[in-house]
């Protein structure tokens, strides 16, 4: 579990400093911390850069992703017109699908874990109702990528489809700093699996944490199969690349 993570930095376009603190996947894993972006200070060292890939696997030097969700904010800070915080219901035509939850995503990976690994809390194989016995996942309805949040914000298990990532997402670990969030104010925070193993360069996987943190978005809590969930994994340890869309 990681109990304690990097500090983070939100810089808005001001210029002043609005949030900073610390983000901990607890349990056996880890989480990012409150802020802005997954974690403070940015990527240094020797091949800490990353890679960039477009949907069709080009590489490109850009970073973002462009048409946010609606109710989404970007590290930049930048909100569109739904960021309100409030649970909504679900989008016209999306009968039978599960409620609509905004939420502060940040990521944890290999090497902000603590110890570093892909331990979590839930494992399957204790007899939690998961997927895992380790973090991971593809982000299939079948396949879902392990999150981790306090249990009295979602229960073990609860599963979540996140648009801004197109990927399925299920709750198998504990977070110390959402489990403050939620007991000192009930913000919802969750916090997501970085596909990393270990071989990769750790710069390079937490600064793609940081790139795909958002500090408000919409997530659909309990959502049925057939969402358009993509396959591609937002970091590919093998080139230490980090896809600027799903």
């Amino acid at each position: 579990m990681r109990r304690f993570a990097r500090a983070v930095w939100l810089w808005p376009l001001v210029g002043w400093v609005i949030a900073s603190g610390f983000a901990a996947g607890c349990g056996k894993s880890a989480s990012s911390a409150d802020g802005g972006g997954g974690r403070g200070g940015g990527g240094g060292g020797s091949g800490g850069s990353v890679g960039r890939l477009d949907a069709g696997g080009a590489g490109t030097g850009g970073a973002g992703r462009a048409g946010r969700d609606a109710g989404e904010t970007d590290a930049a800070g930048k909100p569109d017109a739904k960021a309100d915080g409030a649970v909504t219901s679900a989008d016209a035509g999306d009968a039978g699908g599960g409620r609509m939850q905004a939420v502060y995503m940040t990521f944890y990976g290999w090497p902000d874990n603590s110890p570093p690994g892909n331990a979590i809390a839930y494992q399957k194989s204790d007899g939690f109702p998961t997927v895992h016995n380790s973090a991971g996942g593809a982000g299939t309805y079948a396949d879902p990528i392990t999150f981790a949040t306090d249990r009295a914000e979602l229960p073990v298990g609860t599963l979540l489809f996140a648009p801004v990532l197109e990927k399925y997402l299920i709750m198998e670990d504990d977070c110390a700093e959402c489990d403050t969030d939620w007991s000192g104010s009930q913000k919802w925070h969750i916090d997501v699996w970085m596909n990393s193993n270990g071989s990769d360069n750790s710069n390079a996987v937490l600064d793609c944490e940081d790139q795909w943190t958002r500090t408000t978005t919409t997530v659909e809590v309990n959502p049925p199969p057939g969402r358009n969930a993509t396959s591609p994994r937002l970091f590919d340890p093998g080139t230490n690349t980090c896809r600027t869309t799903p």
